[in-house]
């Protein structure tokens, strides 16, 4: 059973009220669990979801999420050294189960319980915030390097549970397993963020169970495209007549 993500308290966004506490894997150097040093990550994680969400990437200032949090910006840097670094443990700290590979013992389950995490963080206000603002940004040099740099993180929990197929027998070696995550993410974020249509769980269950039909079938094994049929001979055009012969 997937494991429901709490929604972070945004309701007013300008309290510096603490925000439920965020997944263990928040970047933060020593935070003592229930210790003042937790409560700051967790004022932190919040006031910079709320930011990120209105102001986008690029116009995120650490100094506005440390007034926001009621922190001083001193303890913003102390902990995330850069703005990618705060980003990062912030959009891990919106994402269920820590991030971890689920591991059921059937790729279809896992592969569900990834997508649910995907639509339940996006179902959030500030996840669906969060995401609209990246993507509409990703035209950006800076903004593409740091989702660039995401990519082994984000996808690391995929490639475990597809690795574990392949070697289960449950996909042919020699998969693209980068091809079979993007087929399954990338229609959920058309409807998600660019069509803003409802996805339920029939519709997820439909995109998985079509891409693993094509994958087991060898449908992600790339082979070398073939030549093709050969090119027919070209004709030689008709020589003009002559207007004098009749």
């Amino acid at each position: 059973m997937t494991q429901s993500v709490a929604e972070p308290c945004l309701d007013d966004p300008s309290t510096t009220q603490p925000a439920p506490a965020p997944r263990r894997r928040t970047g933060a150097r020593g935070a003592r669990p229930g210790g003042r040093s937790e409560r700051v990550v967790r004022a932190v994680m919040h006031a910079a979801a709320a930011e990120l969400a209105r102001a986008g990437y690029m116009a995120l200032r650490i100094e506005d999420v440390a007034a926001l949090a009621g922190v001083n910006k001193t303890t913003v840097y102390r902990r995330w050294p850069t703005k990618a670094e705060l980003v990062k443990a912030t959009l891990r700290s919106l994402v269920d189960g820590d991030g971890e590979a689920p591991d059921t013992g059937s790729l279809r389950l896992d592969l569900l319980e990834l997508v649910r995490r995907i639509v339940a963080v996006a179902s959030m206000p500030v996840g669906h915030g969060i995401y609209r603002v990246l993507l509409a940004e990703l035209h950006l040099p800076e903004v593409e390097a740091f989702a660039r740099a995401c990519d082994d993180e984000r996808f690391a929990p995929w490639r475990e549970v597809l690795e574990r197929a392949v070697a289960r027998g449950e996909l042919p070696p020699g998969s693209d397993l980068r091809l079979i995550i993007e087929m399954i993410r990338s229609p959920l974020a058309l409807r998600l963020f660019q069509l803003r249509e409802p996805v339920d769980d029939s519709v997820l269950q439909a995109v998985v169970d079509t891409v693993l039909f094509g994958a087991k079938n060898g449908g992600a094994v790339l082979r070398a495209a073939s030549p093709g049929p050969p090119e027919p001979p070209a004709t030689a055009a008709p020589a003009p007549r002559d207007p004098a012969h009749r």
